[in-house]
């Protein structure tokens, strides 16, 4: 049974940009009976289609109602004027600017409302996404449950990121959906939020880092609830579906909006960068972001392609669409966000450009002590500490590659030197790694700490920078529960002589019965990372071990130490 010209047209005006098998799972019809809807009215002109893809979804045919269609719309829908339709609609050039800038983020919504509406058993859902507020966007069920969107991109801050959920605690509990879902960049950042929320009784909360597997799959465990009755617990999309709402929620978004002018949404989708960019170079922006000024080879190491490759992707990025400017000379070559680029990840991430470009900005100023400075902390921070990032970018990309190499690894994620602190003392920093990752070897999964020290030469700079990492595990329950099963902290220094002033200064302390490792450049790039390569410091004397070996070792939370498995 196909669908009436009235309902395809209200689908296509409250969603735009949806694809063929989400606004079939969305409105629970059949994926032929949608496709034939959307290719009459394309063959009638009334609509349009643009390829789109992401570094998690695979390039899709999105469709959109064209400029023709828009006025058709106003018709059906039964409104007197194209300017009164995109008045009621998210359809207005102003609303399909907002909506194409973060259409990434969008299409994660489209595909978690499409997987609620099978989850729950058949129910058709509406997609309401909002321009500010506390939510990027609400979905709602024909069953009236609504079920708020709360998004952190690459862009948005932890702070931001709590700041808001601070004000959804604050929030009137009548006025604001029972169930929130929240999708944060990585595991860390889940954990981490997770934890926020159940501290500041945020309640019915769904927790997850952000994957396909996430989005798509209804069965597996991978959204951690934050209710006071399971706190922690992980549940499937199906339990998150089940979930009982009791209403009450006022939407944010006025029915009638001020600004709505006429669209041309043809002209629009050909100049966005959203559609015009291939996931492979979405996903080279996105470790650009996380790691500005990386060197060309590390880039290629990461990605597992030659340089040239590389080359050609940034062509894209530099030359068509201007998101990221090169530095340095052949062999020395650097890449980083531009200013368009920042207003891409901004706009994207739903972030607030002057803190963006506080980020990343390559400008120079002159700071309050008279030098120039780069407007970015992080590209100040680079060009003071260049060797020390480098060495970061070197260790995570040889890391990557290593596990691509071998068919029983895998980096599962990494997290860069900006995301990765952590605190378990209110006002306390505990320990600030270089960066926070997942690695799989031979079936044993590594959560780990790293850092690259260039500084601690010497024993009593050795006692210093160990001193936070035997606080931290010997606080109960913290290392579980942030990495687990539990995390191990790997420290990688430039000379093997450095090393052995690691070693021989673990051995007479007497608290380093913690699972800290410790190896050189030199022996790295002989044995590899995921080689023999590494002194464990609980146990200075032994030979040198591979990660996947750790295995023999497990957590006593109790004792906070490692001990030999038996």
């Amino acid at each position: 049974m196909a669908l009436s010209e009235r309902q395809i047209f209200d689908a296509l005006s409250q969603m735009p940009f949806t694809n063929t098998t989400e606004l079939a799972s969305i409105l629970v019809e059949p994926p032929a009976t949608v496709h034939r809807s959307l290719t009459h009215l394309r063959r009638e002109g009334l609509a349009g289609r643009v390829n789109h893809g992401t570094a998690l979804l695979s390039t899709s045919l999105r469709y959109f109602l064209s400029a023709k269609g828009v006025k058709k719309a106003a018709k059906v829908l039964g409104y007197d004027s194209s300017s009164d339709y995109v008045r009621a609609y998210p359809m207005s050039k102003e609303w399909l600017t907002l909506l194409i800038r973060r259409m990434d983020a969008v299409s994660y919504i489209y595909r978690l409302a499409a997987s609620l509406s099978r989850a729950a058993g058949g129910l058709r859902s509406r997609v309401e996404i909002f321009r500010r507020g506390r939510f990027d966007a609400a979905i709602t069920l024909d069953d009236g449950r609504r079920f708020g969107v709360v998004r952190q991109g690459l862009a948005l801050r932890r702070r931001s990121l709590f700041d808001r959920l601070r004000t959804i605690v604050e929030y009137d509990f009548t006025r604001r959906p029972e169930a929130i879902l929240i999708l944060t960049p990585t595991e860390w950042e889940k954990r981490l939020t997770a934890r926020f929320c159940i501290d500041r009784s945020l309640q019915d909360c769904y927790v997850t880092a952000e994957s396909r597997e996430a989005l798509e799959d209804r069965r597996r465990r991978l959204w951690q609830q934050t209710s006071f009755l399971v706190e922690g617990a992980y549940c499937s999309l199906e339990t998150v579906a089940s979930h009982k709402s009791y209403g009450g929620w006022a939407s944010s978004t006025s029915s009638s909006r001020k600004r709505a002018s006429i669209p041309d949404p043809e002209r629009m989708v050909k100049s966005a960068p959203t559609f015009g960019l291939k996931p492979s170079e979405k996903r080279v922006l996105d470790l650009v972001t996380d790691h500005p000024m990386i060197p060309r080879k590390h880039l290629s190491r990461w990605l597992g392609v030659s340089e040239g490759r590389i080359s050609r992707m940034m062509g894209s990025l530099i030359g068509e669409w201007g998101l990221v400017e090169r530095y340095g000379q052949r062999g020395d070559t650097r890449y980083t966000l531009s200013d368009e680029g920042i207003r891409y990840v901004t706009h994207r991430d739903r972030a607030q450009l002057p803190t963006t470009r506080g980020i990343w900005s390559t400008a120079l100023t002159i700071g309050q002590d008279g030098r120039r400075r780069h407007v970015g902390h992080r590209i100040d921070t680079w060009a003071r500490q260049t060797k020390h990032a480098d060495g970061v970018t070197w260790f995570l990309s040889k890391l990557a590659d290593e596990a691509r190499a071998d068919p029983s690894s895998w980096l599962r994620w990494s997290v860069p030197t900006a995301r990765s602190d952590r605190s378990f003392h209110w006002g306390e920093a505990a320990i600030s790694p270089d960066a926070v990752g997942e690695i799989i070897t031979g079936g044993l999964h590594i959560p780990f700490f790293f850092e690259y020290e260039l500084r601690a030469r010497h024993p009593r700079g050795v006692v210093a920078r160990l001193r936070p990492y035997i606080r931290y595990y010997h606080h109960p329950d913290q290392p579980r529960n942030d990495l687990p099963p539990f995390p191990t902290t790997l420290f990688v220094v430039d000379r093997d002589d450095v090393e052995a002033t690691y070693v021989r200064t673990a051995a007479r302390m007497t608290l380093m019965s913690i699972p800290v490792l410790v190896s050189c450049i030199p022996v790295l790039l002989r044995e590899g990372i995921l080689g023999r390569s590494w002194h464990r410091l609980w146990h200075p004397d032994s030979r040198r071990l591979a990660l996947s070996e750790l295995d023999a070792y497990s957590w006593d939370s109790l004792r906070s130490r490692i001990v030999p498995v038996e």
